[in-house]
């Protein structure tokens, strides 16, 4: 279970306790929780994303576009299967939730039907698959324990200062999104179109964070990792970037370790390198030279 942020940790918490009560089968992994002392995190973590067979990600007003939740929803898809990841939504609605996040079945909390679905897809996964009618019972019995924990976080927090988005607004996005997407994919049948009149081997290389180009290459993921290494590079300064590892951790595809200097140019630039991360889908993590326990992390779409 992904969180980020003190009200989503405490959902995750609560989901963890909670959610084994309907099959014994479910063995919920919280990074608060279930991460002893003297751990590596980040390697437990990815451990874990290889064992698991589901995922959920514990979704607020406030950390939807938080790196962290994008990065671990981005590895948990690209492990799971986007049909294994589920956002629960905390304290806001499916419209509501915009960003990377958005393109999953999101789940939202405050609904009794919607959380019963998410129960029944969990017990699918589980060796031991409980019966209907008995899972209903317990769920039953148990929805109330689950249902207090949530209305108490939410109850707990300030009121929120992200005002809900109007139906017109979630249309028109809905729109340009669409427009956005069919551009692109008439612009690409056209060039591979041709590629393939030349008698050539298509191959996509990014050659700039707004465009897409067709040669007949094959190394398009090593040269997109490249790119990214040479964006990272150019936006903390050359000078400053102390060492680069390229998919030497299971978590991330590109590692780069900077100077203190340059990375306080990286978080100040998070969105600009999130945004050519995106991009060329690959994830990065960037590292401060001194240790310091704190990464900017760049999810990969």
């Amino acid at each position: 279970m992904s969180w980020s942020g003190e009200a989503s940790r405490l959902c995750a918490e609560a989901l963890r306790d909670w959610l084994p009560f309907m099959n014994q089968g479910i063995d919920p992994f919280v990074s608060s929780q279930d991460i002893s002392k003297g751990e590596r995190g980040l390697d437990k973590i990815a451990s874990k994303l290889q064992d698991s067979s589901f995922g959920i990600v514990c979704v607020t007003r406030e950390n939807q576009h938080a790196p962290w939740v994008n990065f671990e929803a981005g590895a948990l898809s690209r492990e799971l299967g986007e049909s294994m990841l589920a956002p629960f939504l905390l304290d806001l609605e499916v419209k509501d939730l915009s960003g990377p996040v958005a393109q999953f079945q999101a789940t939202e909390s405050t609904s009794r039907d919607e959380v019963w679905t998410l129960v029944k897809c969990l017990n699918e996964k589980c060796e031991t698959v409980i019966g209907s009618d008995r899972l209903q019972v317990t769920f039953d019995r148990f929805w109330g324990d689950i249902e207090d924990k949530l209305n108490a976080i939410r109850e707990s927090r300030p009121s929120p200062s992200i005002p809900q988005r109007d139906t017109p607004e979630i249309l028109n996005e809905l729109v340009a999104l669409v427009r956005d997407q069919t551009s692109r994919i008439n612009s690409l049948t056209t060039q591979i179109s041709q590629i393939q009149e030349e008698n050539q081997t298509p191959r996509y290389v990014i050659n700039d964070p707004s465009a897409v180009t067709i040669n007949t290459h094959n190394e398009s993921r090593e040269g997109s990792i490249l790119f990214l290494r040479r964006i990272i590079a150019d936006i903390v300064r050359p000078e400053n970037v102390v060492e680069t590892q390229i998919k030497t951790e299971e978590y991330a595809d590109l590692v780069v370790t900077v100077t203190e200097e340059g990375f306080r140019i990286a978080q100040a630039s998070v969105t600009q390198l999130q945004s050519s991360a995106s991009k060329v889908g690959v994830s990065a993590v960037i590292k401060s030279v001194l240790g310091s326990g704190n990464s900017v992390v760049l999810a990969p779409f």
